[in-house]
């Protein structure tokens, strides 16, 4: 107590102590007033330590799209829709067509054709509508017939510029079918198969 009584402060040093507690308390001051309200500095927060959802919409740059992910199941059909127009009846292709044995007879058929004439190699057959500006196609079939034998020909009768004149039933709604022998010099019966599209 003797030792304090002993020293006294001076005006001098007291006023020396209030400025640097006055400057010393205006740097804090000053360093509160210089960050804005509501900011945030290092002191507060760590690198890595914020989520997506400590920011406003839009504050955050989009990132580069991630990678597409597996398909998901497939759904459910859809309903039936409204059936469509009639169709003007040219649009789809029918076909006639026939299996002739060797004798002339039809071993099978799609309907409504006959034969109606047969010599050695020759076959005219009734198809029931016209055939000159339909697709003929004809070809070698084995049908009871193993041995040998040439091309296969067919056209259109009518005597028209796209068929031939058959010998008899001389119209368009009949073919002529010749089957030849082998090396195609004569005419030979062999089994074939015969067929109209359109």
């Amino acid at each position: 107590m003797k030792l304090l009584r002993k020293f006294r402060f001076s005006p001098g040093m007291v006023v020396a102590c209030i400025a640097l507690a006055v400057a010393l308390s205006g740097a804090s001051y000053a360093a509160v007033q210089a960050l804005p309200r509501n900011s945030v500095t290092t002191v507060q927060v760590k690198d890595h330590s914020l989520l997506a959802k400590d920011f406003k919409a839009g504050q955050l740059p989009r990132g580069a799209p991630g990678s597409a992910g597996p398909a998901g199941p497939a759904g459910p059909a859809g309903p039936t829709g409204p059936a469509g127009p009639a169709g003007t009846g040219g649009g789809g292709t029918a076909v006639k067509w026939a299996l002739v044995s060797t004798t002339g007879t039809i071993l099978d058929q799609s309907g409504g054709i006959s034969v109606t004439s047969h010599s050695a190699g020759q076959y005219i057959l009734d198809f029931g509508g016209a055939s000159n500006t339909k697709l003929i196609v004809a070809s070698s079939a084995l049908a009871g017939d193993a041995g040998g034998r040439g091309t296969v020909a067919a056209a259109a009768c009518g005597g028209t510029a796209d068929g031939a004149s058959c010998p008899s039933n001389n119209d368009t709604s009949h073919v002529i079918v010749k089957t030849f022998a082998v090396g195609n010099l004569s005419t030979e019966d062999h089994p074939f198969y015969i067929a109209v599209f359109g």
